[in-house]
């Protein structure tokens, strides 16, 4: 049977229960619903986890909306050249830089502007956590293996992508908080031996916020038309062949049906149009009004309060959005007395075998013949564990970069838990991933024996 034909019968198979609808027979007689792209076989999806890439999609879109109205009133500017005439008293008359000055004007003195700059922040949270998720169910599922290893890589270069969209929209508003957090970045770029600073150089055209006239509007660049283009392509090349390929079922989502649980070459869900097409509108609605509730309640960055960059002054507790707290933990991990190669290590080395692993793993863990099926976590002994430990290092370094807070917590200094940290940080991963490991080959050797597991095994 071709490749062409077995969507078809999918469709035609999830078409049955809507033989009786007359807008899914109009939309059929007109668009070949059973059997064309738009009939589509949508699986079901019991835990409501497969929708997280549609929150992810989303979640871009929203970006891109409140992106544009923010670009068309941003200036990328750096130099004190801007007098301030807007209704925030402590800068009135004074000459400000020309990006704190714009975005202060956007936050205070345009109508809904401090909203749309607070959906555009949180709708940046959503989509780089969405991507997270979707990925993290995707590796427990075991549906990265043959034939979709592409998408895991798109995937895994889209989530890159958004995290490096976050850091160079972090120093777009040129305050004292966001200048400290980005000029750490461009620190640990210079690391780089031979080539750290050549990169700053070529890429931004100088080091931050040394010269800032100059990197800030390539930032600008970068921030508001390279990559949001080339993440637009790769979700688009995502969703192509998303579509071109079947979509993976849950393990066992097929108990109370006739078809074979094992037969992968009919899919059992909903047609695209017209049931999948509904439900992707109200994840969007849901998405749009979870981000919308955030940015109203919720109005974080006060750059009012902050000020402008400052050369010569630090905030106290400076540190990054939390996607890249885990990195600042490495960073802290390593020993001051290391110098640059210190920071290379922490913040280069790192983060670098980390983002290797995710793309080489599929390499690793492959099979030969192609995987339509989700299978439960508890039946994958070694990815899951590493999965597991995976997120728990994650979670271990975002605490070391927070080890400011701790300290304060149990009223000690960072010094005299740094070394407690660090013993945790190595050992919780490890301890978990082996605890993990043996408690589910021990779950499923008993299976296999044909032993029923017991519960909490």
């Amino acid at each position: 049977m071709s490749d062409e034909t077995k969507p078809r019968e999918a469709s035609e198979s999830t078409a049955d229960g809507y033989s009786n609808s007359r807008v899914f027979d109009w939309l059929d007689e007109r668009l070949d619903l059973k059997g064309g792209l738009l009939g589509k076989a949508f699986p079901e999806d019991r835990y409501g986890s497969f929708l997280l890439g549609e929150v992810a999609l989303f979640s871009f879109v929203i970006l891109a909306m409140t992106g544009t109205f923010l670009g068309l009133l941003y200036a990328p500017v750096a130099t004190k050249n801007w007098q301030y005439t807007g209704q925030v008293s402590k800068y009135a008359g004074q000459n400000l830089p020309g990006a704190f000055a714009s975005v202060l004007r956007i936050s205070y003195d345009i109508r809904l502007g401090m909203y749309f700059r607070m959906m555009h922040h949180w709708a940046a949270y959503f989509f780089i956590a969405a991507i997270a998720l979707h990925m993290f169910r995707i590796f427990f599922s075991g549906v990265y293996r043959n034939p979709r290893e592409p998408n895991w890589l798109i995937g895994s270069t889209l989530l890159l992508l958004a995290l490096v969209e976050g850091f160079l929209g972090y120093a777009l508003p040129l305050d004292n908080f966001s200048k400290t957090a980005t000029e750490i970045g461009f620190e640990i770029t210079a690391t780089i031996p031979y080539i750290g600073e050549r990169l700053t150089n070529l890429i931004f055209g100088g080091n931050f916020p040394t010269n800032a006239p100059y990197v800030l509007p390539r930032m600008f660049f970068y921030h508001v038309f390279l990559f949001p283009a080339l993440i637009a392509t790769l979700i688009g090349a995502h969703l192509a062949i998303l579509l071109r390929q079947k979509h993976t079922e849950q393990e066992g989502a097929r108990e109370s049906e006739e078809v074979p649980p094992d037969d992968d070459s009919v899919i059992l869900g909903v047609p695209m149009v017209p049931n999948q097409a509904a439900m992707s509108l109200v994840v969007f609605l849901f998405t749009a009004a979870v981000i919308s509730f955030m940015a109203a309640l919720f109005p974080v960055q006060a750059i009012a309060t902050i000020g402008p960059q400052d050369p010569f002054s630090t905030p106290p507790n400076v540190s990054p959005d939390w996607f890249f707290m885990w990195v600042y933990g490495a960073l802290k991990l390593v020993p001051s007395g290391l110098g640059s190669l210190g920071r290379f290590a922490g913040g280069v080395v790192g983060p670098s075998l980390l983002i290797a692993a995710m793309y080489l793993w599929v390499f690793f863990d492959r099979s030969e013949e192609p995987v339509n099926f989700a299978e439960n976590p508890l039946d994958r002994p070694l990815p899951t564990a590493v999965g597991v430990a995976t997120i728990v290092l994650i979670i271990m370094l975002s605490l070391v970069g927070m080890n400011t807070y701790i300290a304060q917590t149990f009223d000690t200094t960072t010094s005299a838990i740094a070394t407690p940290l660090l013993i945790l940080t190595i050992g919780v991963p490890l301890a978990d991933a082996v605890i993990v490991y043996v408690m589910l080959r021990r779950r499923l050797r008993r299976k296999q024996s044909g032993g029923r597991p017991r519960s909490g095994d």
